[in-house]
């Protein structure tokens, strides 16, 4: 009796779990399927918590949501402090039964609906402003990224150079050997040795190039340019199974084209807001005037007076002063709208461009993994072999080494594009895009 259920709770915990899955916003989805390696997640973690565009940004964004709630407030009210009808001949308080010391509060009403309006266009503001921080964050964390592999790569190249060298330095063992036995030239050997000399400058090349990533990696996340990163994880390919349509979908909701939604929608309420101003608002007032006894000899006790008014304001010059504002407003609405268009149609092209490079990017890296560099590194090693005995020149094991060297710095150089407009196209759709499962990354 208990089997089913037991069947009956473990199918009620995998609804629950799918339920959850898809609750989860698509950027926790992505992350979880990013797969990146965990000394780049900590770059990135450092640099979403350290870099100081992403801290201006934030602060924007608090100072623009500290601005919504003043901007419903009324404003503040008056208090006034009149003496009235004094006469100058005694300067006395108690001679004329209108002299008076009146005390006055005011409180200026706007009409009904400005004060919502007003409240509305500063949310808006800031919801831009959010929508702004958050594209902020994912494009300092494209910016990480490429610069994590441009690292990869500066450490590739030298290692890559590094082995090269020593190809050549069996190179000049065995042009010097053949020239030694009477087999090989003298033109040999020194060709040898300027092409191993030009490895060694090869890896200067390299060497510099690390330093100057890594201070660039450095700067991302606020540290000091020289301190020292760890050797990053190589570069690797991964397949490429993206949809355009699918990108240019999300790319809707890409953050900085919301901040600029946003504009629009606080465009309207300025219109709004501006159309309110053909209403009157009102000022409500109320005053109160001490009298004092008056002199002998008609030693009378007088009454304190008590007086209230109501102020309109008269919106007459609506030619010179409305109807400009409103037109003003208008034509701010219009160009937030195609502001908006103009950001769309150049992210779609955008979108479209990375996925086309990274298309590109897989067939090259498919064909150099695969074809090139096995059959480059073949031709290379036979042809030292051919050398040693005499049966290749010089010319021709120069060419199949530098082919075979061209080739392997090509393939990282394919990759670190691929990671990067693959990073820079998360930016672009605002999101994280899941690698396939059973890729190398």
């Amino acid at each position: 009796m208990a089997y089913p259920w037991r069947i009956f709770q473990g199918l009620l915990l995998l609804v629950l779990c799918l339920g959850l899955t898809l609750l989860l916003p698509p950027h926790l989805q992505a992350q979880n399927q990013g797969n990146l390696p965990p000394d780049l997640q900590a770059f990135i973690a450092e640099a979403l918590k350290a870099n100081p565009e992403i801290k201006q940004r934030a602060q924007l964004k608090a100072a623009a949501q500290e601005a919504v709630q003043p901007a419903g407030a009324l404003d503040d009210p008056k208090l006034a402090v009149n003496i009235a009808n004094l006469p100058v001949d005694t300067w006395s308080f108690a001679q004329e039964p209108m002299t008076q010391k009146q005390f006055g509060l005011s409180q200026k009403i706007p009409f009904p609906g400005k004060r919502r309006l007003r409240s509305e266009v500063a949310e808006e503001q800031a919801k831009s402003e959010g929508f702004s921080y958050r594209d902020k964050r994912n494009e300092i964390r494209a910016l990480v990224i490429q610069k994590y592999w441009g690292l990869a790569l500066a450490y590739t190249g030298y290692d890559i150079t590094q082995r090269n060298k020593q190809f050549w330095e069996q190179v000049v063992q065995v042009a010097e050997t053949r020239y030694g036995v009477g087999l090989g030239r003298q033109a040999e050997v020194l060709q040898a040795q300027v092409e191993l000399g030009n490895y060694l400058n090869r890896l200067l090349d390299w060497r510099q190039r690390q330093e100057s990533v890594q201070a660039d990696l450095n700067a991302l996340r606020s540290k000091p340019p020289q301190e020292t990163i760890a050797k990053p994880q190589p570069l690797r390919s991964s397949p490429f199974r993206l949809n355009l349509e699918q990108l240019l979908t999300q790319a809707r909701s890409r953050p900085g084209l919301e901040a600029i939604k946003s504009l629009i929608n606080k465009q309207e309420k300025a219109v709004d807001l501006a159309r309110k101003e053909y209403f009157p608002d009102v000022t409500i007032g109320v005053t109160y005037g001490f009298r004092e006894s008056l002199d002998p000899p008609v030693n009378k006790t007088q009454a304190d007076f008590f007086s209230t008014s109501i102020i309109f304001d008269l919106p007459i010059w609506y030619g010179s002063k409305i109807k400009p504002k409103i037109r003003e407003q208008i034509q701010r609405q219009g160009a937030a709208r195609d502001a908006y268009r103009s950001a769309w149609d150049r992210l779609a092209a955008a979108v479209k461009d990375r996925y086309a490079k990274l298309a590109r990017l897989s067939h090259q890296i498919t064909l150099y993994e695969q074809g090139i560099i096995p059959q480059a590194k073949q031709a290379a090693a036979a042809a030292l072999a051919d050398y040693s005995v005499g049966r290749l020149d010089f010319a021709r094991l120069y060419q199949n080494q530098i082919a075979a060297y061209n080739a392997e710095l090509a393939l990282q150089d394919y990759l670190k594009e691929y990671e990067e407009n693959w990073a820079e196209l998360e930016w672009l759709v605002g999101q994280e895009l899941p690698r396939v499962p059973g890729g190398k990354k």
